[in-house]
């Protein structure tokens, strides 16, 4: 016995399969034709895109223009080839032109100075000849800061020893005589009448070893006498100062022993060296024996007396500052030149040494003086 349900399920049933077949259907005619349609698409743009990347028509090279037997390098630069030596520029040349190495223009060769010679310097009138101490002989230019002397020697007329300077027709020096206790007995009387008119009296000396200031052992006697004959008096210290301190020990020595006497004429300063021996003041130079010099004279000088600076040509100006010293004092030139080659001025000159004086027991030394200290 069916029950009326059964009956109306199965005849429901046939109908959805049908229904179920026809869509599965559909769906795989749908599928095949999605299919087909994107392969046909994907050839159209794989078309499409080897078009659109085809490699254009390249635009040809312009041809490049080389010199003359350089095919060679345009082969290798149109190959990619082309190194750094290809491009030697100056081997691109060498068959063509030689090479020309470029020569530096010599410096003009100096003219070599002229080394002027003794007679030149000597004619010149720029130049003294100064002789050093070791005998060197050297040649100092003329200061001009310095006064020149300026006498005429066609004016001095000598006369037994005697030297007179002349100027416009008239004497205007002045004869003296060095005296000291190496000079022996002395006639000063007859000195006065032989026309002699002052004395430079040594007055003493610093030990040039021992370095003690000693007294003249005649100066005391010699100053009095002098002055009682009617002669002017100058005195001489022969210094060995090698500070400024001994120099004005000196200084104060002198002035102390010519308080007690009327000294008309200069107090004049001699610093020597010694002639085969040594001196103290070897250890001195230039400046220090001129700062002793002007230390010894400036003292003097403040106390009012007329001051000189004894010595030869050589020693004032190879042996001291000349512009330092020569410039503030007066000069005692010990010269026996007939014509003295020292350019500068001198005021005193002591012309002849071991000269035979009327008055005096030993040989002496005549003095001129160009200028009457005594109205100064």
């Amino acid at each position: 016995m069916r029950l009326p349900d059964e009956h109306e399920e199965r005849g429901m049933g046939t109908p959805v399969v049908y229904t179920i077949v026809v869509v599965s259907v559909l769906i795989l005619v749908i599928l095949a034709v999605v299919f087909m349609s994107n392969t046909r698409h994907k050839g159209r743009n794989r078309t499409g895109n080897r078009t659109a990347q085809a490699t254009p028509t390249a635009t040809p090279e312009p041809e490049m223009e080389f010199a003359e037997g350089q095919e060679d390098i345009e082969t290798l630069y149109k190959e990619h080839r082309l190194r750094s030596e290809d491009l030697d520029f100056w081997n691109m040349y060498q068959n063509d032109t030689p090479l020309v190495e470029a020569t530096p223009t010599p410096e003009p060769t100096p003219t070599p100075s002229h080394e002027p010679t003794d007679e030149e310097l000597a004619a010149d009138g720029e130049h003294v000849k100064v002789t050093l101490k070791d005998g060197t002989e050297v040649w100092q230019e003329i200061s001009r800061k310095i006064p020149l002397y300026d006498y005429d020697f066609t004016n001095i007329k000598i006369t037994a020893g005697k030297m007179e300077y002349y100027k416009d027709g008239e004497k205007s020096s002045r004869l003296g005589v060095e005296l000291s206790k190496e000079s022996g007995n002395v006639d000063f009387a007859a000195l006065k009448s032989g026309g002699v008119d002052f004395v430079m009296l040594r007055l003493g000396s610093r030990g040039y070893e021992s370095g003690v200031i000693a007294l003249d052992e005649t100066f005391e006697s010699n100053v009095t006498k002098a002055r009682e004959a009617g002669l002017e008096v100058g005195v001489l210290f022969f210094s060995q100062a090698v500070t400024e301190k001994e120099a004005q020990e000196e200084a104060e020595f002198v002035i102390n022993n010519i308080r007690p006497y009327e000294i008309s004429y200069p107090v004049a300063y001699d610093m020597e060296y010694i002639v085969n021996d040594e001196s103290r003041i070897e250890i001195l130079g230039e400046k220090e024996k001129t700062e002793v010099a002007d230390a010894f004279l400036s003292a003097v000088a403040k106390e009012g007396y007329e001051t000189i600076l004894y010595g030869t040509g050589d020693w004032l100006l190879g042996e001291l500052e000349p512009e330092k010293i020569l410039t503030r004092y007066d000069v005692w030139l010990n010269d026996q030149s007939p014509i003295p080659d020292y350019p500068y001025r001198f005021r005193m000159w002591k012309y002849a040494v071991r000269q035979k004086v009327n008055g005096v027991q030993n040989e002496t030394a005549y003095v001129i003086s160009f200028v009457d200290y005594t109205r100064r």
